[in-house]
C-alpha cells in the first residue's frame, strides 16, 4: 500500500480548515467582546449595557454587593465585578418544560 503524498496533504489541509474555523468560531466572540468593553465604567455604561437602571447601580453600590473605585465624584465600576455579580443571578432553564 503506497500513500499518496498530495491525498494526505489534502487530507490535513481539510482537518486544519476544519479546526482553526471551530476555534475561531467558539473564541473569538469573547476575544472581541473584552477587547471592546472598558475595564471601568460609569452608572450610565453599566446601565446602558445590562438594562439595570442607574439607581439599581446605585442601590447595589451602597449595600456592598458590587465594587466601585471613586475618585473624588467620579465612580467606576468594575465590569467584569459587575456581569460577575449579575451572572451569580442566573437560573438554568429546564430541559422538560411538560
Amino acid at each position: 500500500m503506497q500513500l499518496d503524498l498530495s491525498d494526505l496533504a489534502s487530507a490535513f489541509r481539510e482537518e486544519s480548515q476544519k479546526a482553526f474555523e471551530q476555534v475561531l468560531a467558539t473564541t473569538l466572540p469573547d476575544v472581541i467582546r473584552k477587547a471592546t468593553t472598558p475595564a471601568y465604567m460609569t452608572a450610565a455604561q453599566i446601565a446602558a449595557h445590562t438594562g439595570l437602571s442607574k439607581r439599581q447601580i446605585q442601590y447595589l453600590k451602597k449595600r456592598g454587593c458590587i465594587p466601585f473605585v471613586q475618585r473624588g465624584r467620579a465612580v467606576r465600576y468594575p465590569t467584569a465585578d459587575v456581569l460577575a455579580y449579575l451572572e451569580e443571578g442566573r437560573v438554568p432553564a429546564r430541559a422538560d418544560r411538560s
